[in-house]
């Protein structure tokens, strides 16, 4: 199970916003993130938390969406995306 991470760097919202690109045109339509969060656009979601990450220096205070963002992607990846 992937820990966490309250803080982050730049470097790493580079990273993950790379993977997302690449494979953008292949989202889901949709997606049940976790058991209390569901995207009905998941492009749309994936790019609006893509937007906050970049926009702002890293901080603890946008770690939620870093979260959200690695939950997806984990997901995406357990559906061999």
């Amino acid at each position: 199970m992937r820990k966490y991470i309250p803080h982050y760097t730049a470097e790493f919202v580079e990273e993950q916003t790379k993977w997302f690109e690449a494979r953008m045109d292949r989202l889901p339509q949709s997606l049940q993130i976790n058991p209390s969060t569901y995207s009905e656009d998941l492009r749309k979601t994936v790019q609006g938390i893509l937007r906050i990450l970049q926009v702002n220096a890293p901080h603890v205070t946008f770690s939620g969406y870093l979260e959200t963002l690695l939950q997806i992607k984990d997901k995406l990846q357990q559906e061999g995306l």
